[in-house]
């Protein structure tokens, strides 16, 4: 195969993925069908199959497209010198704000949690290795200056601050009835992370800084 013909290939399968992605973030596993995609990517069925084998295979690629668009986001997150607390914050307001935006996202995760991460944990540990690596240093960092309690357990920390951002969006339809404001307005979204912020810093901030922030 050429050049060319890789680049023609590389471009369908993209094609596909983003069709695929927008039909199961509506549909779910069980209910997109690869006639729906294949004329949504304005592609011949037949390629998906030679592409990705089975629908199921072409759902554990979305599924690692989309999580990987995290990755990307949050790549670099870390900035050498500078205070760790920022790197929090910068880290914390890039993932928050990609889940407010990326509402296909936010169903895939729904869907893929009635499927009891069946599909993701073919694609999670590779990614959670990376965001470990990327957004422990941020903490690792933290600890190391004393900023940050040095018991902290990192892996624990970061389930807990993707608990706070996710449930968020994938409950705010539910919740908004009782909520006196758009819960999806810019001031309502900022008003949030302001207070998940608060509750991070109030967890993995040492002794010393949690008295000095408070004078």
């Amino acid at each position: 195969m050429n050049n060319q013909e890789l680049s023609r290939a590389e471009e369908s399968k993209n094609r596909i993925l983003v069709a695929a992605a927008e039909i199961f973030s509506r549909k779910g596993l069980d209910g997109a069908r690869v006639d729906e995609i294949a004329a949504a990517a304005k592609i011949n069925k037949r390629m998906i199959y030679h592409y990705y084998e089975s629908k199921e295979n072409l759902y554990v690629e979305v599924l690692r497209y989309s999580y990987n668009k995290i990755y990307t986001l949050t790549k670099g997150a870390f900035i050498p010198g500078v205070d760790p607390r920022e790197n929090v914050e910068r880290a914390l307001r890039c993932y928050f704000y990609f889940l407010a935006q990326d509402e296909e996202f936010v169903r895939l995760v729904s869907w893929e949690a009635l499927h009891r991460g069946h599909y993701g944990s073919r694609v999670l540990p590779e990614l959670l290795y990376l965001f470990q690596e990327d957004l422990g240093q941020i903490l690792q960092d933290g600890m190391r200056q004393g900023i940050f309690r040095r018991d902290l357990d990192i892996r624990q920390t970061l389930l807990s601050i993707h608990a706070l951002c996710l449930v968020y969006f994938t409950r705010h339809e539910m919740v908004q009835p009782m909520w006196p404001d758009d819960m999806m307005s810019e001031a309502m979204l900022e008003n949030r992370l302001h207070h998940i912020l608060d509750l991070v810093f109030r967890g993995i901030l040492s002794p010393t800084e949690r008295a000095d922030s408070s004078k």
